[in-house]
Formats: structure tokens, sequence, C-alpha cells
């Protein structure tokens, strides 16, 4: 996933004498709505030159050991007509990142970080399309694929700008078929990971106008199990879809996380964590399982109900559910993550005709 945050810490990697100006110039390109751009093309010899990083004119052959000069490590090197898109990473690790260099004037302009699971292709001057299957490369959760095309900006004599946005970054809006199995949470070694130590409680659930929405508290079953949901960030419980089409009942399991709890004080609660942060005397706390009420446009007969460790979802998809996505956010100042599954109709423009 290619995020704000990751933009930032892929900066703070950069070692390249003179580039402060390109690191602010990516992360605003990275918060900005993404503008459409003409592909840009190489600055031909009659175009003023950016000032060269590289010595000129620069060779596929030599540009590894410009980059190791300065610590990086390059994995791979792909030539566009007369220019380069450099895949390299610092000390070898994760996260890789990408370089757009003009060989007729050794410019680097930074295009953007990738997951760990990414590919990408050159589609054109300046412009390279990226593909993502969801896991980070820099924490071990895997969210939603992601795709989307990073373009070097130029002015209107092929110049690129020195003091300005340097890339624009579109990305495409992931919907994911019903009837394939989606995981969404932990993910270690090349797999979910499950059995995480984060324990989780339904605060609501709800069928939206287009969906399902969930919101969620700690397990207020012990201090232990209470703290165990704060380390480095509050997040949604790991999840997984899958779908029987016989009967088009679509089931959702949440991971770790139940309908009610709270065996610990709520003084001793209030104690560790600080007043204000949750309702007053919020545990015990239950979610009635049961039927989520009446159906929807998308949706009919949604239960929620415990099984063992985990909270499951079912609910009989219409035939107006064709594809879906996962929106995230979080309430209550950061401790009270959320979701929701959206669903859509078929878009004749999204989706063609069969």
């Amino acid at each position: 996933m290619i995020g704000d945050a990751k933009e930032d810490f892929f900066m703070k990697l950069r070692l390249f004498s003179g580039l402060a100006a390109l690191a602010l110039a990516a992360l605003l390109a990275a918060c900005a709505p993404a503008a459409p751009a003409e592909p840009a093309p190489s600055p031909g010899a009659a175009s003023p030159a950016p000032t060269a990083e590289l010595p000129t004119p620069v060779t596929e052959e030599e540009l590894p050991a410009f980059y190791e000069a300065e610590g990086y490590t390059v994995t791979e090197v792909r030539g566009y007509l007369d220019d380069f898109v450099v895949e390299y990473t610092y000390g070898g690790s994760e996260p890789r990142l990408l370089d757009w260099v003009f060989g007729e004037t050794g410019r680097r302009v930074y295009l953007t970080g990738l997951d760990a699971d990414a590919s990408y292709q050159i589609t054109g001057p300046g412009e390279v399309r990226f593909t993502t299957g969801g896991v980070s490369s820099s924490t071990p959760w895997k969210g939603l694929p992601e795709s989307g095309t990073v373009r070097v900006l130029v002015d209107a004599y092929g110049r690129v700008p020195e003091d300005a946005v340097q890339t624009t970054l579109d990305t495409v809006e992931t919907w994911l078929d019903p009837a394939e199995p989606f995981y969404m949470g932990w993910w270690e070694n090349g797999r979910p990971d499950t059995e995480s130590t984060r324990f989780e409680q339904v605060y609501d659930a709800r069928i939206d106008a287009d969906g399902l929405s969930f919101s969620f508290i700690p397990n207020g079953d012990s201090k232990e199990l209470f703290g165990g949901f704060f380390p480095a960030a509050t997040t949604i419980p790991s999840f997984e879809t899958s779908f029987d089409p016989d009967r088009r009942v679509f089931t959702l399991r949440l991971h770790n996380t139940c309908l009610e709890s709270g065996g610990a004080e709520t003084d001793e609660i209030e104690e560790w964590i600080g007043e204000g942060t949750y309702p007053k005397n919020l545990y015990p706390y239950s979610f009635p399982a049961g039927s989520l009420g009446r159906d929807s446009h998308f949706l009919r007969d949604v239960t929620i109900a415990e099984d063992g460790e985990d909270v499951v979802v079912t609910a009989v998809l219409t035939e107006r559910a064709y594809r879906f996505t996962v929106e995230t956010s979080n309430l209550g100042f950061d401790n009270i993550p959320s979701f929701r599954i959206v669903f859509r109709e078929k878009n004749l423009d999204l989706d063609g005709r069969d």
C-alpha cells in the first residue's frame, strides 16, 4: 500500500545530496488529489536541462555503482528509450524504491515505494504503473490490493520542475468479487496470522444502505487482554470472507473477537488508560447475537454470533451485490477502530458487458 506514512518513511531514507526539495515534493504529491497529466517526455537536447545528478550520458551498466556508492542496493534497472527506472533498497532490505533517471541529463526523480508483493511496468515516458496484493513492506499487515500510475511531471518545455511537485499519483479504486475469498489483517511469513495477541470486542454492528459497518473496543475480560489492544496502534481485527454460491451466503469471520466481555474492574482499566478514553462504566459490555435488522438493497437475513474465539457474520446477498470494497477508519481519538463492507451494483463503465 502506498500511503502518506510510507512516503514520509521513504523520504527519510534518501541520502542523495540536494534532494531535500524532492522529498517535500513527493510528499505533497501523495497528499494532494492527483491531477491529470500528460506522460512526461525525456528532455530533448534543445530543452534547458536540469542540473545533472549523475555523470552523463548515463548508461545502464554504470547505474548500480552510482547507487551503491551512496549506500543503496540496486535490485533492477529497466530501460525506456534513453531513460531508466531504477529499483533499489537501502541496505538490501525492504521497502523497494523506484527512481526515474533521465539518461541525457542524469536527473533522478523519486517515483514511489513498493509494497512487498508489488509489481510494476513502464507504460510511457516518465510513467510507471504498479499493482500490489496489499501486503505491506513496513508492517506485518495485508490490506486491500492496490493499483495505480505514477508520472513524472514536466513543463511546456519538457523540463522537470526543481522546486515544485515532481510527480503525480493516480490510484484505481479496488472492488472485489464477493465470490472470491478475501483476507485482511495480520500477516506473517507470507500467510495470514490469525492468532494475534490482540483481542477485540464488537462495539457496534449494523446494516447500512450499501453494506455493513462495524466498530471495536478492547476485550475487557482482563487488564492483560484490554492492554493487548493498544501496542503500536489500534486496528480492526483480522477478518476473512467466504461465499456459498448455492445459497448465496456471504460469511465474514472476525478473528480473536467476542460479543461480550467485562471481567476487569472499570477503575483498574481507567487507571491504566486514563479517564475519558471510553464511556464511563463501559464494562461489562455486550452486543446482542442474532439478527442485525431489516433487509437492505444488497443483503438479506444478516446475523451475528460468536464461534469459539471469533465472531461470525452471515448474510444472503441479493443479485444486486456484484462487487464490494472495504473502508477503514478510527473513532474515539483513535481508540475505536472501525470498518465498512460496501457493496455496489454492476457498472457497465467499470465492468463492461458479459
